[in-house]
């Protein structure tokens, strides 16, 4: 009831429900719990300035690791970058396939931004929330790093390989001089008609050095019918190289030669018409022409 000043005689009378006033009560209550609780907080940090300056330092080191965390990131991304463009060059130099375009090689997919579910925690930080994004990039990188490093073995292997072919292939002229007879038919120079050449016939001096035109192992040295004196070299890769009508040996058998190496002397031993050396070049057990090995 509302009484009115002097001079007026009317009362006036407001009527509240029974539920407003019980809300009013519980929101009086909560007000001052929540009141109370805030400055229970405000007393306990003022309170202990030590503590609130010990979480500052502690937010402030978190902070600053995040940070070199993240450049170092950056840095290994930089890595693998450098190491992509390599295995490219390395690809390219020794004209391998390119990966295709269309299938990269790392699968992504799924939803941005955070997510729910089993197992699944929520950031409830912005520290918390840049961590979780970077360990993503993180594993990332380490996924493609590791990709790139299979493929720098592959790589590798392969380049080995035919660094061992090129070193088993017979590119130098074994001797000096002039090409008498070429591989493939010809006349027979003893006068029995025409012939095949398993080899080519290269004139020149006696005692003229034989150089071996690749690496290998010494695997025949010794009287060989009408070829004479007659050397044969593995190469390996199938590769065998022969030279007949030789005068001296300057390997034994079972040695192991190097490219360039002396391994005999031009000779005139067996059926031949005049100093020369006869040179061969099996592949797999069937003669072909040398002058497809010769570079030098």
């Amino acid at each position: 009831m509302i009484f009115p000043d002097e001079g007026t005689n009317r009362v006036k009378r407001l009527c509240f429900p029974r539920f407003f006033i019980w809300f009013f009560v519980f929101a009086l209550a909560g007000s001052l719990s929540l009141a109370g609780y805030w400055f229970h907080r405000y007393h306990g940090v003022m309170g202990n300035p030590l503590t609130y300056q010990a979480d500052e330092n502690l937010n402030n080191r978190h902070q600053a690791q995040i940070a070199a965390f993240a450049q170092r990131l950056e840095e290994l991304n930089g890595q693998v970058g450098r190491l992509k463009g390599f295995n490219e060059r390395l690809r390219l130099m020794a004209n391998l396939d390119k990966p295709s375009q269309t299938d990269d090689i790392f699968g992504v997919g799924g939803r941005e931004g955070t997510t729910s579910g089993p197992g699944v925690r929520l950031a409830s930080t912005s520290a918390e929330r840049r961590l979780q994004v970077l360990q993503r990039d993180l594993d990332r990188l380490s996924a493609e790093s590791e990709t790139e490093r299979q493929l720098q073995r592959h790589l590798a292997k392969f380049l080995q390989d035919r660094r061992s072919i090129l070193a088993s292939t017979p590119s130098l002229w074994p001797v000096r001089g002039w090409v008498t007879s070429g591989f493939g038919t010809r006349i027979s120079p003893f006068g029995k008609g025409r012939k095949f050449h398993s080899g080519v016939d290269i004139s020149t001096r006696r005692g003229t050095p034989i150089i071996a035109p690749a690496g290998g192992v010494v695997t025949f040295a010794g009287w060989e019918g009408g070829f004479g004196r007659m050397l044969a070299i593995n190469h390996g890769h199938g590769i065998v190289t022969r030279y007949a009508h030789v005068q001296k040996f300057k390997v034994k058998l079972g040695q192991k030669v190097e490219r360039g190496q002396t391994i005999a002397l031009v000779g005139n031993t067996g059926r031949s018409t005049g100093p020369h050396l006869h040179y061969e070049v099996l592949l797999s057990g069937v003669p072909t022409n040398p002058m497809y090995y010769i570079l030098d």
